[in-house]
């Protein structure tokens, strides 16, 4: 069994302590952050502060994908989750899968507890790593052995784990070591994100459990994210470069949008806010890999994990899903590590690219596309949805699922990364409903209920009430509340 080295006890790094001692390796778990207090749900999400997350208090989807992998790895952990108050909702899939609605700090304080009290797991709190420890191989590129943190220690092992999140300084560790730096590959999401978090009025329930609860603007986007004991969070989006963008800090202003926006304004009428609006800024889809152009690990015995690696617009809560998926390859197949340190390097980034890069391929694509949406829509206008067959493809779906229950099973599996859309288009019985749907509907598109750009900028410029928006100003392409076209 291989001594484990993990810098980050975010959901990456928990997960791989976690998957990886269950298998019996001994696994030492950095975080430069406290652990999550004592006490009541509530008492996470109020008393943890987690510097070291930006997006811990943004809203979160824990989607199916990261429940089969949880229960199939840690099968005592959706009971766990369900006892702080958090709701386990199974997918109309045909199957087991579920979702997990939480809010991110709950959630994570619950993985975190069951890490510290298992046994092959070493804690190690206030350990703000400040640089690597290496040692010559015979052959072959540098190992890396282990970390040096902030108070002095040094901390070994025989495979060392980046998973400290998009935030990560290995680039920075690495040069200082002397030793390559990681290849980056880095593509701005291009919006302004903001959540405020609410808790249903007395007597009332959520308007719906299912996810996604999305409603895509020609500008901008309102999100919903159920959460834990009877909390919601609320979050909308706008183009970075939009001019009033921080405008929607104002809490009246931040409700009068989302209260024109008819899919989350059920929402409101149903609870009560809880604090103010609280921006996220600066989001990327960003891949980064250890391997140089010839394809050579620049060191060896490390690994990255998560965020570290591989991270996507939040606005689609894949990360926690790739994270689990990334942390059990690892935990699977660890002991390889100690044997060849720079061949293992070399073999994780290769099934990372292999098996998770199609979702970072995807995530790319469609981002690319919805920017040009959304500057499209600061002016005013409507882009054309893109012409290629796999967008065509799920934009068909997405008018077909409300009528056809298996469109919408397979559209649920794909949102909630229980298939790939390659996959989807190779189901036969699926793919021949869209296609014939395609050879009528050659550019099918949806339409949301929600204010157009005019009305947008009336309302949040206080020259006109949401109320007295003009009817004319709905609809705008969406996935929310739909018509056809």
């Amino acid at each position: 069994m291989a001594r484990i080295l993990v810098i980050g006890a975010g959901l990456a790094g928990t997960a791989t302590a976690l998957f990886c001692a269950r298998r019996g390796h001994r696994v030492t778990l950095l975080e430069a952050g406290p652990p999550p207090p004592s006490g009541a749900a509530d008492d996470d999400w109020h008393g943890w502060r987690r510097r070291e997350v930006p997006h811990a208090r943004q809203g979160h989807a824990f989607l199916g994908l990261s429940t089969r992998v949880l229960r199939e790895e840690l099968p005592e952990l959706p009971a766990a989750l369900a006892s702080r108050g958090a709701h386990v909702t199974p997918l109309e899939s045909g199957s087991e899968d579920a979702a997990v609605l939480s809010r991110r700090l709950v959630y994570e304080a619950v993985v975190r507890r069951a890490a510290t009290a298992e046994p092959g797991i070493t804690p190690v709190t206030g350990a703000a790593v400040t640089g690597l420890l290496t040692g010559r191989e015979a052959a072959g590129p540098t190992r890396v052995t282990g970390v040096r943190t902030r108070d002095g220690a040094e901390h070994t092992g025989d495979l060392v784990v980046d998973a400290s999140g998009r935030r990560s300084r290995l680039a920075r560790w690495l040069a200082e070591a002397g030793l390559g730096t990681p290849r980056e590959t880095s593509q701005p999401c291009g919006f302004f994100y903001l959540t405020r978090h609410h808790r249903l009025r007395p007597g009332r329930t959520f308007p719906s459990t299912t996810v996604p609860l999305v409603t895509e603007l020609d500008y901008g986007t309102a999100l919903v994210f159920p959460g834990d004991n009877d909390t919601f969070q609320l979050s909308a989006t706008v183009a970075v470069d939009d001019p009033l963008k921080h405008r929607l800090r104002d809490p009246e202003i931040f409700t009068r949008f989302l209260r024109s926006v008819p899919a989350t304004a059920e929402w409101l009428e149903a609870g009560v806010p809880l604090d103010d609006p609280a921006p996220m800024g600066r989001l990327e889809n960003r891949r980064r890999t250890l391997l140089d152009a010839a394809g050579r690990p620049v060191a060896a015995g490390l690994v990255m994990v998560g965020d570290a690696a591989l991270q996507t617009n939040p606005t689609f809560g894949r990360g926690v899903s790739l994270a689990f998926v990334h942390a059990r390859q690892l935990a699977r197949t660890a002991e390889r590590a100690a044997a060849d340190p720079a061949g293992y390097t070399a073999q994780f980034e290769r099934w990372t690219d292999d098996t998770l890069g199609v979702w970072f391929e995807i995530q790319r694509a469609t981002d690319r596309a919805r920017l040009a949406q959304l500057r499209a829509g600061l002016r005013g206008e409507h882009a054309p949805p893109a012409d290629d067959l796999p967008n065509r493809f799920v934009r068909a779906m997405a008018v077909l699922r409300d009528d056809d229950a298996q469109i919408r099973r397979a559209s649920l599996r794909m949102y909630h990364m229980l298939m790939t859309p390659q996959d989807l288009m190779r189901d036969r019985t699926v793919s021949r409903r869209i296609l014939a749907f395609l050879r009528d509907h050659p550019m099918p598109e949806t339409r949301a209920e929600g204010p157009d750009r005019a009305a947008f900028e009336a309302l949040v410029t206080g020259s006109a009430p949401a109320s007295v928006l003009p009817s004319a100003a709905l609809p705008a392409t969406g996935t929310g509340r739909r018509t056809r076209t």
